[in-house]
Parts: C-alpha cells; structure tokens; sequence
C-alpha cells in the first residue's frame, strides 16, 4: 500500500523533526540508496517567495538537511518562468538557495540551462513526447518533489503530478498546455517521482496558481507514491481529486489510487479537513482556459504578433479600475505578472 504522512507543523520553528519523521514513515531509505543522486524539485513559481505560491524557503532547508543524512549528491533545480516571466537564478537568490548551497554543499540547477533530450511514450492511449533535460533522465535516481497544494485555474488543483511540469526546460512550454494531461503523466512516469513532501505551511485558494487567498494551514503532508499525496490532499481540501484532467489521466494509467482505502496513513486524515477550497475564474482565467485546451488559440494569444498587442492592450486596461475587476474580478489584477523577457 501507498503511504501518506500527516501532521501540523509546529509554527515558527524549522520542520526538519517532522520531515524525518515524515521519511521515516514513507520508508525513505528504501526509495533513497546510500549516496543516491537526489534531485529536489520545489515550486518556483514566481521569482521572489509568497506564501501559498512558493515553497517556503526553510521548507527546502529542512528537507536538505534530512537528505544529507543519507546523501551527499543532492541537486536542487527549476526552469525558468513560464512565458520567459523571470530568470530562474533570481528564485533561487531571493529564496536563499545559494546560500543554502555553500552551508550544505549541494548544487543548484537552471534546468532551461542543460542540454535536453526528447522522450516519447503512450499515454491515455495517445503517443506524445516532450523534451526534458538529460540531468534528470541519465544523472539522477530519485526525484522528490516539493509542491505547494494549490487551486489552480486551469488544472483545477497544482500538487504533486503538476509539480514536474517546470521540468521542462523551455520557458514556452505553453506550448504543451494542448496534451497538458497526458504530457504530465508522461513527465511524472519517466522520471519515476518517487517522494511528495506537500508544503502546507499556506495552501492556495480561490484562484491559483499565482494568485489567490493564501490560507495558513501549517500543514505537513508525505508521500512515497505522488499520486497517493494528491489524492489525501485534495481530501484534506475539500476538492474532488476527478475535476484535475492530470488525475484522471493518473488513474486511467494506474499512477493513483481508485481511493483513501488503498492508502496506509500515519493518523486519522478527517481531523486535519478544516477547510474548504474552491475555484473561482475570473474573466483573464476562463480565456486562458480556452487557450489551455487548443493549440492554435495558444499560439495566437502568446506565441504571435497579435500576442504582443492583446499583452499591450491587457496592461493597458489593469490601469483602470472599472476594467481591471471585470478583467480580474476582486483580487485584482496581479502585481507578479511575467515581463516575459527574451531569452
């Protein structure tokens, strides 16, 4: 059976006590060799760190500092932003990576960086290929995934599948949103994630998966199996696990259970369900929605010249503030936007 770990973190102290409690109930020392080569993968979602949005920086840390108990060859790594938003090198600064780096010697990784490799395999009865970097697919034996649970609003909810998706070294990996389901599933089964450890020091609620209301949870969730996490953390927010298309695709090829039953838990989950998340598109969301599902329209609305001036144009309207909550509804339109910046 899959195992999922289950606790409150202690707030304002470093949860390194419960991340090796929580690899100790995952069994990590079978998953992770003595002098594996380690790959951790947080969400770097935007260049400096918010809460609900990022993983939090003494997250990353603590789970360092637990994997050098067991490794010395630890690589942690991210693309850059998505649309050519931001570099990676400026996450990794303003979430004190580097220097999380000198004080436990591992290496730090722009993904967009290295030299790729394409992969191709069949996925919901469908051939599709993507390119990943060969780091990932020849140098590295396990990868642990660092997710913030999220609502997003386009995938419905951004866990441990969707977390690999800023594997794909090309900012413009957009590009993909069309098989987005399958190319996941893909992703996820060549790279053989094997560790979900959930950041629910804030989960992300309303919209996603830049903004949003961050609620403070103080939560800790692990995982030896990514599709067992996601299922447990969809329970514990209120969201069915069937209304993300990535984990429909990860039942259908057998990378999620059917349900709780099949999952051996650390605790009873019920106690930690104090919330209830939801989704809730605003007017940018629901054309970014349709653009998600067609090809075509992505290449139009980010890929084109008629791009440029729907950008302009959208800049232009946030200005006023009749505009931008129609645009944006109440949150408003975004200060973290990408600038998308040429490569």
């Amino acid at each position: 059976m899959a195992r999922v770990f289950v606790d409150k973190l202690e707030g304002g102290a470093s949860p390194l006590k419960q991340i090796r409690q929580a690899l100790d109930f995952v069994r990590w020392e079978e998953l992770i060799p003595s002098c594996a080569r380690v790959f951790v993968k947080p969400n770097l979602t935007w260049r400096a760190h918010l809460p609900g949005v990022t993983t939090t920086p003494v997250f990353i840390e603590a789970c360092v500092q637990a994997l050098k108990d067991r490794t010395d060859r630890v690589i942690i790594g991210e693309s850059d932003g998505g649309y050519h938003g931001f570099r990676a090198e400026e996450a990794f600064k303003s979430h004190g990576l580097y220097g999380l780096a000198s004080r436990y010697n591992v290496d730090i990784v722009n993904l967009t960086r290295l030299e790729a490799e394409g992969v191709t395999g069949v996925i919901g009865g469908k051939e599709v290929s993507v390119d990943l970097p060969k780091l990932l697919l020849h140098d590295t034996d396990v990868l642990l995934t660092l997710p913030v649970p999220k609502i997003h609003a386009i995938t419905r909810v951004s866990l441990a599948f969707k977390n690999q998706w800023g594997c794909i070294p090309s900012p413009m990996r957009l590009h993909h949103h069309s098989e987005f389901a399958r190319k996941i599933i893909l992703i996820n089964r060549v790279l053989r994630t094997r560790i979900a450890l959930f950041d629910g020091t804030h989960m992300l609620n309303r919209t996603g998966p830049m903004i949003g209301d961050p609620v403070n949870t103080n939560l800790i969730l692990a995982s030896d199996d990514p599709g067992a996490g996601s299922l447990a953390c969809c329970h514990v927010m209120g969201v069915d696990p069937w209304s993300a298309p990535q984990h429909r695709m990860a039942r259908r090829e057998g990378l999620m259970p059917q349900n709780l039953d099949a999952i051996e838990f650390s605790q009873p989950l019920d106690p930690f369900c104090q919330y209830r998340f939801y989704l809730k598109r605003n007017f940018v969301n629901w054309v970014a929605a349709a653009a998600f599902k067609s090809a075509p329209l992505t290449r139009l609305l980010y890929d084109s010249s008629v791009a440029d001036l729907c950008h302009r144009l959208l800049y232009s309207m946030r200005k006023h503030r009749l505009a931008a909550k129609f645009l944006y509804g109440s949150l408003g339109p975004p200060e973290i936007e990408g600038r998308r910046t040429q490569v």
